[in-house]
């Protein structure tokens, strides 16, 4: 059996090691993928121990497909999300080949490169889910075929300068909401304005006013809110800027990336009552909604409508790299999206 090379994580808070590992065969409509790009710390990976190996986003060559396959052939250049719930190690990142499911790949438009790719899947698939599904926003736009029209609406994305919140802009962009408000850092240091993103307000989220702010933007007929980092500005997980942002007289929607309780006195003033749901995006778990997904990604980049993000890269499976990588996840410190090139 052929094997490869491998970062593996075999116990919960000890550094990755390199280890060779098999090689694994595509079944059904599954393709295997020689991996060029892999990013994404990968979570959800204990029931895997001790040979779970991280990393969600991929891009690579499509090297084998399985007998069902119809949409690749072998040579194939393709971007997909790995399924980080049932895929287990053969469906993660960082190795140098895996596995992925067909219906969760798209190809790569030729304008772009594999790393930049790379900065679609998670994030993206978070950002879609969280705004169109019927268990986040609920969007029904006119992108999508469905009718409604949001020129008169407003949306806020709070942490509108995370990855999840970059793609969150430019799906809002696409919508066609008259007002796409972002809290995020103010930055000055010529990194990817996240007005070129779509967002017609950014409001510095060290603000002492920020919700003052906002308010004065939208009033009390604020419908939807994307909360990307989990109420950062309350200082607990009760996404509580968010919250208090909705109106108090309709009843609104709010969708957050990381779990996290309302706080019963501010749910106390929403009289029309309100939806908040937390969404984990994975392809998987929104099969149909997923599907349409990858289906039009590459459409979606080739017309410019969404842009990749800013990237570094780790080359080659450098333990001792990927290690400090995760390490400075751990301790919040700031971390651009780093692609691995194993």
């Amino acid at each position: 059996m052929d094997t490869q090379q491998a970062l593996i994580l075999k116990e919960v808070q000890r550094p990755l090691v390199l280890r060779r590992r098999p090689i694994p065969e595509p079944n059904g409509n599954q393709i295997l993928v020689r991996i060029i790009a892999a990013g994404n710390r990968g979570l959800l990976v204990e029931k895997y121990l001790p040979h779970a190996i991280l990393g969600n986003d991929i891009s690579g060559i499509v090297e084998k497909i399985g007998p069902d396959v119809q949409r690749f052939s072998v040579g194939d250049r393709i971007v997909g999300q790995s399924n980080i719930l049932s895929g287990g190690p053969n469906q993660a990142g960082l190795q140098q080949f895996c596995i992925l499911d067909a219906t969760f790949a798209a190809p790569i438009p030729h304008h772009i490169s594999f790393d930049q790719a790379a900065t679609f899947p998670v994030n993206a698939i978070a950002s879609f889910i969280a705004l169109f599904s019927s268990s986040g926003l609920d969007l029904a736009p006119k992108f999508l075929g469905h009718g409604v029209d949001y020129a008169n609406e407003a949306i806020v994305i709070i942490g509108g300068g995370s990855n999840s919140g970059k793609f969150a802009l430019q799906f809002s962009r696409l919508v066609g909401f008259g007002k796409i408000i972002a809290t995020a850092k103010v930055r000055s240091d010529g990194g990817q304005s996240l007005r070129d993103f779509g967002a017609t307000h950014v409001i510095d989220r060290e603000a002492a006013d920020v919700e003052d702010q906002i308010r004065a933007l939208v009033g009390d007929e604020l419908l939807y809110v994307f909360d990307t980092v989990n109420g950062a500005y309350s200082g607990d997980v009760s996404h509580q800027l968010a919250l208090s942002l909705l109106s108090t007289t309709k009843k609104g929607s709010l969708a957050t990336l990381v779990r996290g309780e309302a706080d019963p006195v501010n749910a106390a003033t929403k009289t029309a009552g309100f939806k908040k749901n937390h969404i984990l995006g994975v392809s998987d778990l929104h099969q149909e909604l997923a599907a349409k997904f990858w289906r039009e990604l590459p459409g979606w980049i080739e017309k410019g409508e969404l842009k990749p993000l800013d990237f570094e890269v780790i080359d080659g499976l450098d333990a001792k790299k990927v290690n400090n990588l995760l390490d400075d996840y751990r301790d919040g410190r700031a971390v651009k999206k780093t692609h691995v090139h194993p």
